[in-house]
């Protein structure tokens, strides 16, 4: 769960009827309540990839990383190669040194790194959780 937040107001303590408990389940029901009320969407990792490739293979690197879901944001030339910055979901970068290394015979190279979540496509707000 990302982005929830759940403010309990009004809460006083009283020796007689308040309790750890009390508080406790206030929370609970106030949490319950904010899922009911809120759209559930499936998330899925996104790295941030940079691919380093010659100038030749440029248009086949650009066309696998669209094929993987990725979106470029970015590129730049440089001597002879191009770097290019994706953001790509990372179920989506299993096996792609081999795929790089093929397309650009063994002169591609890439880094990722984590960049957070974005939606997983294909879902949807699913109705209300079970209780």
């Amino acid at each position: 769960m990302t982005g929830l937040s759940v403010t309990l107001t009004d809460g006083a303590t009283h020796p007689k009827d308040s309790s750890e408990m009390a508080f406790r389940t206030a929370g609970r029901l106030a949490l319950r309540e904010a899922l009911c009320a809120g759209a559930m969407v499936l998330l899925e990792p996104v790295a941030e990839v940079t691919v380093t490739v010659p100038d030749d293979a440029v248009g086949g690197v650009l066309g696998d990383l669209a094929a993987r879901r990725g979106r470029v944001t970015g590129s730049v030339a440089r001597a002879g190669a191009v770097v290019i910055t994706a953001t790509v979901p990372l179920a989506e970068l299993f096996g792609y040194a081999t795929r790089l290394r093929s397309r650009t015979q063994g002169r591609g190279a890439f880094t990722t790194r984590p960049t957070g979540y974005a939606p997983a496509p294909g879902t949807a707000s699913q109705g209300t959780p079970a209780p």
